[in-house]
């Protein structure tokens, strides 16, 4: 049997040098920054989740933090305002938790989602599903939190959960938005409404008459089988 000794010399000066780069192939990576911003209509659960992530998530920079889900949504929509992730709690007030994860959704594939919630619920899981996230957690356990956010960010998913970009087209395909099946001068009409802006100010904000308006809003009704505006909303809003 050789002895130690023996193996030393050039076949010992490979093992080491394998032996090196092993080493530093299993040092773990520097997580990478990223941007993000969080939605919580609790002001305890906001100041905790935002100790959270300056305590233990230092490649996490939170770019705002809003206790409504409109204005998470209008935040996505503005270039200097996209976050990566936003962390968002499904017990919204106003527009609900799920509802704002989905309206985000359709409009971008490219940031993450990752919903909270404060106690498990039975069919939380599939509402968070549905809507897009990449992942559900509740906001009691800062490791699971801490967890999450860094495998959402870096682009993976909870089990059984969609990547961003299949959730993004699976929520425009659910309304035939791929086919044609909703304009887009009706789906601007849709997100409108959905900010309570009355017909006059969507007739200001994209520049037609409300004869046209009329026109845009009968075909919507049809296209999604709604027997009024409000039907249309909601229709819109859960991606039925």
């Amino acid at each position: 049997m050789p002895t130690k000794a023996q193996n030393l010399g050039k076949g010992g000066a490979m093992n080491t040098a394998d032996r090196t780069r092993t080493a530093a192939t299993q040092r773990p990576a520097t997580p990478r920054p990223f941007t993000m911003g969080i939605v919580n209509a609790d002001a305890l659960a906001m100041r905790t989740l935002r100790e959270i992530i300056a305590d233990m998530v230092a490649e996490a920079h939170v770019l705002w933090t809003e206790s409504s889900g409109r204005e998470a949504v209008e935040h996505c929509l503005r270039d200097h305002r996209k976050p990566d992730l936003v962390l968002i709690d499904l017990l919204l007030q106003g527009l609900k938790g799920a509802d704002t994860c989905l309206l985000i959704r359709r409009k971008s594939a490219r940031i993450k989602l990752l919903a909270t919630q404060t106690f498990p619920m039975g069919d939380s899981r599939s509402i968070a599903i549905r809507a897009g996230a990449q992942g559900l957690v509740c906001k009691d356990d800062d490791g699971v939190i801490v967890g999450a956010l860094r495998t959402v960010a870096s682009g993976g998913v909870m089990p059984g959960f969609p990547t961003a970009e299949e959730a993004h087209h699976r929520a425009v395909e659910r309304l035939g938005m791929a086919d044609g099946r909703l304009t887009v001068k009706e789906m601007e009409i849709l997100d409108l409404m959905v900010d309570d802006v009355a017909s006059a100010g969507i007739c200001a904000s994209l520049g037609i008459t409300p004869g046209t308006l009329r026109r845009h809003l009968q075909s919507i009704r049809g296209k999604l089988h709604a027997g009024n505006n409000v039907q249309a909303v909601l229709t819109w809003l859960k991606g039925e």
